[in-house]
């Protein structure tokens, strides 16, 4: 069976040939520590007040950003697996806890009609098989049909407070079935997102959680941290 690598589009035996791969900017657990929370070149530039942990792939630069421009525009499920079994492999590497349940950031519904699926769950579905972590795709709602890419840090946090909520359940039925209570004591959750650039959906989403569940633990995956310009980070991309 003839292959093609995504990015180069010569032939190659797996979907990204080891020449691209090469050249993808990767965080190390080893160089980088496994929580990016204590690595100043990325927690110095997201918000995380309300989150614990920061596990990313790597950096959304090219190769890696077209990867996730593939997974996010053209339902590239090859894409999709490429960056979650990366991801797997890296967790493996690092030393952070493994949590009891994975949650998509989730889009609106203009968005999941108009796209017909959510990167994020694909993402989760793909890390579920590999780590056998369930996925709750119903834990929160995101209203409206805004886009954030465009907004300031400020404009960002300000609609991210106005469109993200918690369902009615959220994670009740898994916390009830791992301690038979409901206070999200030792129950530790990731949320997970393709893109991660100021941090402030999934600070607002973890802020969400803690308010109602004061002693949950929140990790945050994501495949790609865009770099500030200037971040010393580019200069080692």
């Amino acid at each position: 069976m003839n292959l093609s690598c995504l990015l180069c589009y010569q032939a190659s035996p797996t979907p990204v040939c080891h020449w691209c791969e090469d050249d993808i900017f990767f965080f190390d657990a080893t160089l980088h520590g496994s929580n990016l929370l204590q690595y100043g070149p990325v927690a110095g530039h997201v918000k995380h007040s309300h989150y614990d942990a920061l596990r990313v792939l790597g950096l959304h630069t090219w190769p890696m950003s077209s990867l996730v421009h593939q997974l996010k525009f053209t339902h590239s499920l090859t894409a999709g697996k490429v960056l979650s079994n990366w991801f797997v492999h890296k967790m493996r590497q690092c030393t952070l806890s493994v949590p009891n349940v994975l949650l998509p950031v989730p889009i609106s519904a203009w968005r999941l009609a108009t796209r017909h699926y959510n990167q994020a769950t694909l993402l989760c579905e793909s890390i579920s098989s590999e780590l056998n972590i369930p996925v709750n795709q119903s834990w929160a709602k995101r209203r409206g049909f805004s886009v954030q890419h465009h907004l300031s840090k400020m404009a960002r946090a300000e609609n991210a407070s106005r469109v993200f909520s918690l369902s009615t359940q959220c994670i009740d039925d898994e916390i009830a079935i791992a301690q038979g209570n409901k206070d999200g004591c030792n129950f530790s959750v990731a949320i997970v997102d393709d893109v991660l650039t100021t941090g402030v959906t999934v600070n607002t989403l973890s802020k969400r959680l803690k308010k109602r569940y004061p002693n949950l633990h929140i990790q945050v995956w994501v495949a790609a941290f865009t770099p500030p310009p200037k971040s010393s980070l580019c200069q080692k991309a």
